[in-house]
């Protein structure tokens, strides 16, 4: 039996700033935010939950515009409606300072927000009017929290109700902490301390649990931004049972995704449409792998080809050439887009690289040619190896012999190719 049932979700970032490459995209990208955090709040109303927490950077306080502001209010009001309170504690991009926009919206009676870094404790009770939980929160009082705020949150009530902390915070050794700013530092020694059953964490953008012993989950963000918060997003609705036992279950509810899709093996492709069907095949085989193709969500794609490929000189932009280049990318992200059904496709040609036979080059009077040969004498006279073979080289077993032989044989698997690219660079046409 469900003691207490919430949503905990965090960093929506509604009106972020996007750096989409046309108006439209942008537009789109800032409607579907908007989706993700109504399609949040519909799975609160539909799972019945005892409360919906927010564990900051609801919004961005230097973008927020009037009709974003209505909108939050909107949805504050349909899950007042449907008895379910909020409970909010702001973070470092909408911090509850009285100079911020937080400060100036107008909440409806069920939502709480926990305007100050010191700790507040609020109970929840069930429609029946019982006591089914107690949430401590506290929240950013500006865009920079350098103090440990958990720090100064009570110990639990030991009555047997499950206790749930909620904070904006940065967690030492955390997946992700590296690219996101140091506020509001903790360590899971500090919220274990506190004896509660589940921490709901907001702040870092990839989904982990850090801890079970107490539950301690960062849900990510609500949606994907960008490339560099790839894969499905959303929230987490969390039971916790009479006898204390905690589930807590994704839900991806982003109507947007970011994924990167690799398309290599592109040597025997020689024509626009054998290229085409080639990365058709590569992407779809991934994202059905991965659940991308699921009806769910639009996908926003970046295809990375990569390796030797004979359409080279139609695709890498060279000098005069280039608008052409770029008319044959499009080309081929209008047909993925098309095809697979995709958002959007950008191509990236980083990895493209010519196509090259080192056997055309073996024997002949050039330094390719003399290199070459050297390299295929290396590979069948251990001694030429060796003697080829720096003093002080990484990894390399010391000692016997024929360890360190078979270790630089293995070296030059595939060094003739990379050699020959290396050498030929831009002069190979």
């Amino acid at each position: 039996m469900v003691g207490f049932k919430f949503l905990h979700l965090a960093d929506v970032h509604l009106d972020t700033p996007f750096q989409a490459r046309t108006k439209d995209m942008r537009m789109f990208l800032r409607q579907a935010i908007r989706q993700a955090f109504q399609r949040a709040v519909d799975l609160a109303i539909s799972e019945k939950v005892h409360a919906l927490l927010i564990a900051g950077d609801l919004f961005d306080n230097q973008t927020l515009s009037f009709a974003t502001e209505k909108f939050i209010v909107e949805q504050m009001k349909r899950l007042s409606e449907a008895k379910i309170p909020v409970f909010y504690a702001p973070g470092n991009h909408d911090p509850a300072g009285v100079m911020y926009r937080r400060s100036l919206i107008e909440w409806p009676d069920n939502v709480k927000v926990f305007n100050a870094r010191q700790p507040e404790t609020c109970p929840v009770y069930d429609r029946d009017g019982q006591l089914v939980a107690w949430i401590t929160g506290a929240g950013h009082e500006s865009p920079r929290e350098k103090d440990n705020i958990i720090k100064d949150f009570p110990r639990a009530r030991d009555t047997g109700i499950p206790h749930i902390g909620l904070v904006h915070a940065w967690v030492t050794g955390a997946r992700g902490e590296e690219e996101h700013d140091r506020y509001a530092p903790c360590t899971l020694e500090d919220m274990a301390d506190k004896n509660y059953t589940y921490w709901a964490l907001g702040h870092i953008h990839t989904r982990a649990h850090l801890s079970e012993q107490p539950l301690v989950v960062y849900p990510g963000n609500l949606m994907g931004r960008h490339h560099g918060e790839e894969g499905l997003k959303g929230v987490y609705v969390v039971e916790i049972g009479d006898t204390g036992r905690v589930k807590a279950e994704f839900y991806p509810v982003a109507p947007v995704c970011w994924t990167t899709f690799k398309v290599n093996n592109l040597s025997q492709v020689r024509t626009l449409a054998e290229l085409q069907e080639h990365m058709y095949r590569a992407i779809a085989e991934q994202a059905e792998r991965h659940g991308h193709a699921d009806g769910h969500h639009e996908t926003i794609a970046r295809v990375l080809l990569e390796g030797p490929c004979f359409l080279y000189n139609q695709l890498r932009s060279q000098g005069t050439q280039g608008s052409i280049q770029e008319e044959n990318i499009q080309v081929l992200e209008e047909y993925l887009s098309d095809v697979l059904g995709f958002r959007c496709v950008e191509v990236v040609l980083d990895g493209l690289t010519r196509p090259v036979v080192p056997d055309d080059y073996r024997g002949q009077p050039h330094v390719l040619g003399v290199a070459l040969d050297i390299l295929e004498k290396a590979r069948t006279d251990p001694q030429v190896l060796l003697k080829l073979k720096p003093e002080v080289l990484a990894g390399c077993p010391g000692g016997d012999a024929s360890e360190t032989i078979a270790y630089l044989q293995g070296l030059l698997e595939g060094l003739d190719y990379e050699l020959a690219a290396r050498l030929l660079g831009g002069e190979l046409t």
